[in-house]
């Protein structure tokens, strides 16, 4: 859903909510628009949705990060921007990471995304599975370095 359309709905089940309950129940047998649980769109540290963000965490709706490494880009003939970004690409090493644990454990640690990463390599999932069962390892510094990338 486009933001604004996402916003109407929630504005207009929240007014019709406040009248049902003002005037003690419905008339109408026209049910309310149900607002999502879940919104999934791509999202990485260039183009973080931050705004859709905020809307979902004001109204408890679950955000979930698709292609989080960059993998849009790269799909439309650009390469990686995310993956190949020379400060993302310091911060890895100075953790001694991979540049996809770095995106992914901003987007989940700092970011409070749900992620759907893909990998059939064993080393990318071992390296998931590890961000799951690890404190986050990026500093202050490196979360204000990466939400600096962002071209919103």
């Amino acid at each position: 859903l486009p933001y604004l359309e996402l916003l109407d709905i929630i504005h207009f089940v929240q007014e019709r909510e406040e009248e049902i309950k003002r005037n003690g129940g419905s008339d109408s047998d026209t049910p309310l628009p149900r607002i999502p649980d879940v919104i999934q769109i791509y999202a990485d540290p260039l183009k973080p949705a931050d705004e859709l963000q905020k809307i979902c965490e004001r109204h408890g709706i679950e955000f979930v990060s698709y292609s989080t490494l960059g993998t849009q880009h790269r799909m439309r003939g650009n390469g990686n921007p995310v993956l190949g970004n020379k400060h993302i690409q310091n911060i890895a090493k100075r953790h001694n990471r991979s540049t996809a644990e770095v995106v992914l454990s901003w987007a989940m640690h700092h970011k409070n995304m749900s992620v759907i990463p893909r990998s059939s390599q064993e080393k990318h999932i071992k390296e998931l599975a590890n961000l799951l069962n690890h404190d986050p390892f990026l500093d202050r510094n490196d979360l204000e370095l990466i939400d600096s990338l962002s071209m919103n």
